[in-house]
């Protein structure tokens, strides 16, 4: 049974930028004071009253600081809930947003949840499982240690947390054909097969072959178009971050007909070339520096005689925080 098509609500695409994750570890102090605390930061608002405090419901908004009080700096809360979840013995069940309110994070958020057994002095370990903020998409867990204190029980943190390095996506545009190719109009018109999402490989500069990946995520290739034998073959193989950004070069006459002389490719990390010898009248295609060159086309020839290419104004990738 096929697929349906996508509502209008909805868009997909291919995520083609490699993932990289960025690791943070801090170190704090929880502070939970019971309700029977003149400070309590916690209210039971179920009790049927059962062994072990099984079923028990109690809302929490701990203090977490920076160091031990009353030393510590107000760094986050931990909103949320505790539940009494064992029948044999005394266990609970945590589930709370780590919500921080210092300078640093601000309004970013830790999901945390896992289980704590009344152990004062052993303690455990929570699991990360989401958050945002600056904690987009965050993995992790939390180890703790617990220590009896006056009015409750202080744990002491430590957190190691991984999130997405870029975790904001920017959604693909559909490829737009940019004509009409820089150079001469000799040769059979050639053009690529299907709708391209990203360049992939590199080009010969008497002649140029590529492979792209098209928006169903298969590997195409074309060419060799051109046919000029001369010169060296050169390859350029693009890392997984690297974007096509500009094609420049010069064009002029050889033979009596106009040819592309010389090719150079900008990506988003380097630049290629110049290939061929720089003389003639220079271009410098897309003239937007937002367009991202994603395919070429052009006339098959006995040289390079034009080239043309496709853009997108931006792809399926995650930007950086």
């Amino acid at each position: 049974m096929a697929a349906a098509a996508n509502p209008s609500y909805l868009q997909t695409g291919l995520v083609l930028q490699a993932l990289h994750q960025k690791e943070y570890l801090l170190h704090l102090y929880l502070y939970q004071q019971l309700e029977s605390s003149p400070n309590a930061n916690q209210k039971i608002v179920v009790n049927p009253g059962l062994p072990f405090g099984f079923g028990l419901t109690v809302a929490n908004d701990w203090a977490i600081y920076d160091g031990i009080l009353p030393n510590g700096k107000l760094v986050a809360r931990a909103l949320g809930m505790h539940i009494g979840a064992g029948k044999a013995d005394y266990n609970w069940y945590f589930s709370f947003n780590m919500m921080f309110v210092d300078d640093r994070f601000k309004g970013s958020v830790l999901n945390v949840n896992g289980l704590n057994g009344i152990n004062p002095g052993v303690g455990g370990q929570w699991a990360i499982v989401g958050g945002n903020g600056e904690f987009a998409h965050a993995q992790g867990t939390i180890t703790y240690t617990d220590k009896a204190v006056s009015g409750g029980v202080m744990k002491e943190l430590r957190i190691r947390v991984l999130c997405p390095d870029n975790p904001t996506p920017t959604l693909v545009t559909s490829p737009i054909k940019v004509e009409p190719p820089v150079g001469g109009s000799v040769g059979k018109a050639v053009d690529i097969i299907g709708k391209p999402q990203r360049l992939r490989s590199g080009y010969v500069i008497d002649s140029i072959s590529f492979s792209y990946t098209d928006e169903a995520g298969v590997k195409q290739t074309a060419g060799p178009w051109g046919g000029g034998n001369g010169g060296h073959p050169v390859k350029i193989n693009f890392k997984p971050t690297e974007t096509v950004k500009k094609i420049m070069g010069t064009t002029g006459n050889f033979g009596g007909n106009v040819v592309v002389n010389s090719l150079k490719i900008v990506t988003n990390l380097d630049t290629y070339g110049p290939y061929g010898k720089e003389n003639g009248a220079q271009f410098s295609i897309p003239d937007k520096d937002t367009d991202s060159v994603v395919c070429f086309h052009g006339p098959d020839g006995l040289f390079l005689d034009a080239i043309g290419i496709y853009v997108t104004k931006s792809y399926f990738l995650l930007s950086a925080i």
